[in-house]
């Protein structure tokens, strides 16, 4: 057992590589680097079953009410109220977005999705809006 371990750490301090400009890397540097990846590893699939799950209950939610956003953002004196409406309507995700400027309507935005990723996508790239905005309007939860 002890000719193991001063194998493991003498393999630890020995320099490892192939690369004559720069000092190659010890053992323990390769232990330190496999557990970043790792942990990299987990934590991106703990994010994508976090998005899975979400989607899941969007769609679920989706079949049966509409959801709803809205976002005051303030330019200067002016106050712009951007509100938006997702709903699932004969197989389509359908997301309608008004954005108003004092009592004028500045934009309208009325698209069909074929998937929450699609929409997922849109908002984040032209919206104020992520996906996560949206819940169930207050009237119809009741």
């Amino acid at each position: 057992m002890d000719e193991v371990v001063s194998a493991i750490v003498e393999w630890l301090g020995n320099p490892q590589g192939f690369s004559a400009r720069r000092p190659p890397p010890y053992g323990w540097v390769w232990v330190v680097m496999a557990a970043i990846w790792i942990g990299g590893w987990l934590t991106a699939q703990e994010l994508k079953g976090k998005n899975k799950r979400l989607n899941s209950q969007a769609n679920q939610t989706l079949i049966d009410h509409e959801l709803s956003a809205t976002a005051l953002i303030e330019t200067g004196k002016t106050l712009i109220e951007h509100s938006a409406r997702l709903k699932f309507d004969q197989k389509a995700y359908v997301l309608d977005v008004k954005i108003t400027s004092g009592t004028e309507t500045e934009g309208l935005i009325h698209k069909k999705f074929t998937s929450l990723s699609e929409v997922e996508a849109f908002l984040s790239s032209e919206t104020v809006f992520i996906l996560s905005d949206f819940k169930v309007s207050p009237s119809a939860s009741a």
